[in-house]
């Protein structure tokens, strides 16, 4: 009668002492391929949308330039412009929570954490507006013409700090490629 062999190690038996390593290298793969993802995520989360710029350039210097129409006309013409504005910085907000929703992210940033995160680019747009305000004071402009063309400088600003911004998501995100 012949001896019953003894039954020979199934492939997945045969690894046993190598399949915990395996495990552990593949979870590692895998946790860092997730913290990856996120960071992407979280960049492009922090993407402006390219309509975003000219958009707020345009909110803030409508208002500006309704309020230099409404000058001396009195009456209608101020409730006009204080409307106008109003509506402006309801569009402003309007766009920051379309920017944040196109985005896919929906929680909001404190004041604080906004304001650090614009530390730089917040006075130097600011200061560049002030400094257009005092050169056109300087050449005769007159009140509303000065207003329309400070309010144009942040926009321009508010616009450029997009872009600059995007540039430097973008290239992080070639970087993580």
């Amino acid at each position: 009668m012949p001896m019953p062999s003894s039954p020979s190690p199934s492939p997945s038996q045969e690894n046993e002492a190598e399949r915990p390593m395996a495990s552990a290298e593949y979870a590692a793969g895998a946790l860092s391929d997730v913290r990856l993802a996120q960071e992407r995520a979280g960049l492009r989360a922090r993407t402006t949308p390219a309509w975003y710029g000219p958009a707020a350039a345009v909110a803030l210097v409508v208002p500006s330039v309704v309020r230099a129409w409404s000058d001396g006309r009195g009456g209608a013409a101020t409730v006009v412009a204080l409307l106008v504005s109003l509506l402006g910085l309801g569009v402003v907000v309007a766009l920051a929570r379309a920017a944040r929703r196109g985005a896919g992210v929906l929680v909001a940033r404190s004041w604080s954490s906004r304001l650090w995160r614009s530390r730089v680019v917040l006075p130097v747009v600011l200061a560049a507006g002030a400094i257009t305000g005092i050169v056109c004071w300087a050449a005769g402009a007159g009140q509303a013409t000065t207003q329309v063309v400070v309010f144009g400088v942040w926009g321009l600003g508010a616009w450029g700090a997009c872009l600059v911004r995007n540039a430097s998501i973008q290239r992080a995100l070639r970087e993580l490629a």
